[in-house]
């Protein structure tokens, strides 16, 4: 869906960033990092902790692996919230039914994608280099490196969904990338050229 909704014009950078997207939805680091008590970083660290056991486990298949990870890692993403900011402006002018629909959609979509990416983990390591807290928002910086060195800046974006209550992720931004911005340019151009139709129509396809 990403490459079929892309202009041919700056293809290429937009499949990078496409690829790390979809790898930072499934791949973590390897090493050990000091555990936060409560709060975003923590969350974070959870995610990609359980991420990490099920993608080196040798006894799992890559659908047996999809399978985990849909079950103990997409619970930290607020799937509904990134759907919501995904389709920007044209989401008030939605029936609840067709944001539940949408939301269905959106949430398959980002499943498909880095389901399609598992082959891609090959040990990437992660480093935390800060955090912060802004009232019910908050980010969690990171940096990612592979297995040939090269470093990118990864900024984990989240909200409490309840008070005190859990946060969950809504936003990934990659080297100042952000993975619902781009969505969501996407998705206006194809709205803006032909309707919010033909856009759920690419998505249910």
């Amino acid at each position: 869906m990403g490459q079929a909704l892309a202009e041919k014009k700056g293809a290429r950078g937009r499949s990078r960033r496409s690829w790390l997207c979809a790898v930072l939805l499934a791949t973590v680091c390897l090493a050990t990092t000091a555990g936060a008590e409560g709060g975003p970083r923590s969350e974070i660290e959870m995610a990609l902790r359980l991420a990490v056991s099920i993608l080196s486990d040798p006894k799992l298949g890559e659908n047996a692996k999809f399978e985990r990870l849909r079950t103990a890692v997409l619970p930290h993403f607020d799937f509904p919230e990134m759907a919501r900011r995904s389709l920007g402006a044209h989401w008030r002018r939605r029936t609840p039914e067709q944001r539940e629909e949408f939301t269905r959609l959106f949430t398959r979509l980002l499943e498909r994608t880095y389901a399609s990416r598992l082959s891609s983990y090959s040990g990437q390591r992660i480093h935390f280099v800060g955090e912060e807290i802004d009232g019910r928002f908050a980010h969690v910086d990171t940096r990612i490196v592979d297995d040939e060195g090269r470093r990118f800046a990864v900024s984990y974006r989240l909200h409490r969904v309840n008070n005190p209550g859990e946060w969950r992720i809504y936003d990934i931004v990659v080297e100042g990338i952000s993975l619902v911005n781009n969505y969501r340019a996407q998705f206006n151009r194809v709205i803006d050229r032909t309707s919010y139709e033909a856009l759920v129509a690419k998505l249910r396809g």
